[in-house]
């Protein structure tokens, strides 16, 4: 009797921890989609990041999500076009203007061009100290021009982890889909 009932006790625990991991994997293979406070546009994320919402706690983003850990961050800005821009001028002034805003300011990339479906897109990437967090960051910034709106995704990461993220932020740029 005593053996009959260690051996149920086993087999439960041992499905429990079976359909555990099973979701586990689940969570970490399933892409996550977001969507922007405002509803404006949604991004398809990896799983394994383990996104959380509020990495800086500014209302000035309409996206704004961490993951603890990976330290990695995800601020996003919109703006309405009321006229017509010469973008690629918009973002090197940006570009020159890093280093009044970040500290230490390194590694500023030339700014190119990324392919988003029916948008015109362009990202440039920069390293900066982070006096808060006491460490490099690295960072991409995608500017994203439809028709009627500008947004800006700023993908941060500490740069011990810069090599993996460097094709994961592209990625996910690629994902932006602008809700009408």
């Amino acid at each position: 009797m005593v053996k009959k009932i260690i051996i149920v006790i086993i087999t439960i625990l041992i499905i429990g921890l079976l359909v555990f991991a099973g979701f586990s994997i689940y969570k970490y293979v399933t892409p996550v989609t977001v969507t922007a406070s405002d509803n404006s546009f949604s991004l398809t994320l990896p799983g394994k990041l383990n996104i959380k919402e509020t990495a800086s706690g500014s209302s000035e983003y309409i996206l704004d999500l961490y993951s603890l850990k990976y330290e990695m961050m995800l601020y996003t800005t919109k703006f309405e076009k009321s006229v017509d821009i010469d973008l690629e001028d918009i973002i090197n002034s940006d570009k020159d203007g890093l280093a009044d805003i970040k500290e230490n300011v390194r590694d500023v990339s030339e700014t190119s061009t990324i392919d988003i479906p029916n948008t015109e897109s362009y990202k440039y990437t920069f390293t900066y100290y982070d006096s808060t967090l006491s460490s490099d960051l690295y960072s991409e910034v995608v500017w994203i021009s439809t028709e009627k709106n500008i947004y800006i995704l700023d993908f941060e990461v500490v740069t011990e982890n810069k090599d993996s993220f460097v094709e994961t932020f592209d990625e996910i740029a690629k994902t932006f889909v602008e809700n009408n």
